[in-house]
């Protein structure tokens, strides 16, 4: 499945100028990538991120794209800048008469499927207390090739067919944080963000990580056609309280998580910068769509 998203600079990629992660403005600063550049992420920030913030967000997202979701990227032929290391070819693990062997299986024939994290809605909506460390469930999602059902009568006496995964629920929660800030930083601006609580989970300043984002459990807010990811700010009021609801590979159905950016700077509300949409108290819509 080729050409999921196209991942070129957009013309329309806002030039930030500061880093958004600390604020940085003497050093080099380099495009930052909303949706991380391994998963065909199309929005883009110019010149928004130092070299120290950069290093820090690489390490979780290299956690997810290369513990987490390596099979899903390549099966999805989804795209690397190390494509002469990408392998035709994924590990199965069989377990059959008390012997555990990995047997390697073309990706075309490869039961592949997203593992979805599920997490409760984040803590500030039901305890005024943070809570250390993030909680998480794990759903299986098929999306391309055999089941695991059905590829284990190839392998008869078999009693497990699967794959093994080894990845950190912190830094997949990290990742989602980055990505909704991130989208927002480019929908509403940097300067509604002065006080956002979300740059310290970033940058693992804040390990309360489930106090701020979590899954998303109302009524759908992204659908499941169109593009690969898609993302929605929303504004709540009163007080101007932020929000993204992200749905990562919405055409396969992954759920929604939500990320609780907090209110937006009262000067940068009343400026001329601020959404018009939501300046109008008229106006019902209460989301940009990213």
């Amino acid at each position: 499945m080729q050409g999921l998203v196209d991942n070129y600079l957009s013309p329309n990629s806002p030039d930030i100028g500061e880093c958004i992660y600390c604020g940085e403005r003497d050093a080099p600063l380099s495009t930052e990538h909303a949706v991380p550049y391994a998963l065909n992420g199309p929005w883009t920030l110019l010149r928004a991120s130092c070299k120290r913030c950069a290093d820090i967000t690489t390490g979780f997202e290299r956690d997810v794209t290369r513990c987490l979701l390596p099979h899903v990227r390549n099966v999805l032929a989804m795209q690397t800048r190390r494509k002469n290391k990408r392998s035709t070819t994924l590990p199965l693990e069989v377990h059959r008469d008390g012997i555990v062997e990995t047997v390697q299986v073309p990706r075309t024939k490869y039961p592949t499927y997203f593992p979805a994290l599920l997490f409760p809605k984040p803590g500030v909506f039901w305890t005024d207390v943070p809570v250390p460390g993030v909680f998480s469930d794990l759903r299986l999602l098929h999306l391309a090739g055999p089941t695991f059902a059905e590829a284990s009568k190839e392998y008869p006496g078999a009693h497990f067919v699967g794959a093994r995964m080894n990845f950190s629920a912190d830094d997949f929660a990290r990742l989602i944080a980055k990505i909704g800030y991130c989208a927002a930083v480019a929908s509403v601006g940097l300067g509604a963000f002065t006080s956002t609580p979300i740059r310290n989970v970033i940058l693992g300043k804040d390990d309360c990580i489930n106090h701020w984002v979590g899954s998303w459990w109302g009524e759908p807010v992204n659908n499941t056609g169109g593009g690969l990811h898609q993302i929605r700010i929303t504004h709540e009021m009163p007080g101007h309280k932020l929000h993204a609801i992200i749905r990562l590979f919405a055409q396969f159905g992954v759920p929604e998580y939500h990320v609780v950016l907090g209110p937006a700077d009262p000067t940068y509300v009343a400026s001329d910068q601020w959404p018009k949409q939501w300046a109008d108290p008229k106006n019902p819509e209460d989301y940009l769509r990213v």
